[in-house]
């Protein structure tokens, strides 16, 4: 219960600071986690509802900026990230293994700032309305 909270928690805070800049960003456009940084993300299942990434970070590496449909995330290790959002600030986050969470739309450059590798599943969804039916 406790790593659901945390996911939660951490899904909320992401989702909130993200979509606030959204509003905010310039007229570049931000370009998906998968076609940013394929090194990292990788498409495991895709059809017209949702998408399913395996995420991969070895320890120290970072990404680009990119964005992400709304989505629910489960961490299968411990990690340690540093997120830098459009505006340049910064959001520090540790999630243990097995914690679960969800949140809106991002855009952000993530660090994974632990000393091991980091690893987890992403299912983003991409059209909330055929999803509801």
């Amino acid at each position: 219960m406790r790593n659901l909270a945390l996911g939660v928690a951490l899904g909320m805070a992401l989702g909130i600071a993200s979509s606030a800049l959204l509003a905010q960003r310039g007229t570049a456009p931000i370009p998906d986690a998968v076609s940013a940084d394929p090194a990292h993300y990788s498409v495991s299942f895709e059809n017209d509802v949702v998408r399913l990434l395996r995420i991969k970070y070895g320890a120290s590496e970072k990404s680009v900026m990119h964005k992400h449909f709304a989505s629910c995330v489960i961490f299968l290790t411990d990690q340690t990230f540093n997120f830098t959002l459009p505006d340049g600030t910064t959001e520090p986050a540790s999630v243990p293994a097995g914690a679960l969470g969800c949140g809106d739309g991002t855009v952000h450059l993530p660090a994974n700032i632990g000393a091991d590798a980091a690893e987890f599943i992403m299912v983003e969804f991409k059209d909330r309305e055929s999803f509801r039916r």
